[in-house]
């Protein structure tokens, strides 16, 4: 992923001279960026795990000379198991970063 490099016209953010107010909702919006991008990339490497693992099937079942059919249905049933486990565990990792911030927290007041 290449990186675009800063124009000089373009304004310097100094963080410091933000007024609080600012600042809170310029750290808001990057975390809400950063989430986005994270999720983003946990769904592809998901992606690309189901493909490997269902890929590995497919070609090790036709290695050791197994019906095509057969080869072809277990690699799709774990394709899909695997897509199924990667979303859960998204879920899952969401859900716990939830519970474990607002934990942090403490008690509402």
């Amino acid at each position: 992923m290449t990186r675009r490099a800063a124009s000089p016209e373009q304004l310097r953010l100094d963080l410091d001279t933000m007024l609080p107010a600012d600042r809170a909702l310029f750290e808001a919006a990057v975390a809400a960026e950063s989430e986005r991008r994270a999720f983003y990339w946990r769904f592809r490497l998901v992606a690309i795990e189901t493909v490997m693992m269902a890929g590995l099937v497919l070609v090790a079942g036709l290695l050791i000379d197994r019906p095509t059919a057969i080869v072809v249905r277990a690699a799709i049933t774990v394709g899909i198991a695997c897509f199924a486990s990667g979303l859960l565990l998204i879920w899952l990792s969401s859900v716990f970063s939830g519970l474990m911030a607002r934990l942090r927290r403490g008690p509402r007041r």
